[in-house]
């Protein structure tokens, strides 16, 4: 009896589902989202300058990680492989 009841709930919410992707607002397929005064807004905060100077206000990534220019970490990843190896 209890499968009977939880198969009817299933059910019902797979219909409640359906209803309502059914009847979601979508976004125009001509939507300019260039236009957006929120994405023009962020946008030009993230361009903006930080409170520090400029040459410490680049990022320096690899493989879309934070890394130093130096490349120690790279170096200490190295080192701690090869005393695992020992």
């Amino acid at each position: 009896m209890t499968n009977i009841i939880v198969g009817i709930v299933f059910i019902l919410i797979g219909v409640w589902v359906y209803y309502e992707v059914k009847n979601a607002p979508l976004i125009d397929d001509d939507y300019m989202w260039e236009d957006d005064p929120d994405v023009i807004d962020f946008l030009e905060q993230t361009d903006k300058q930080g409170p520090w100077d400029e040459e410490d206000d680049k990022l320096f990534t690899v493989g879309g990680l934070t890394n130093d220019k130096k490349g120690d970490f790279i170096k200490f990843q190295k080192k701690t492989k090869n005393n695992l190896k020992k």
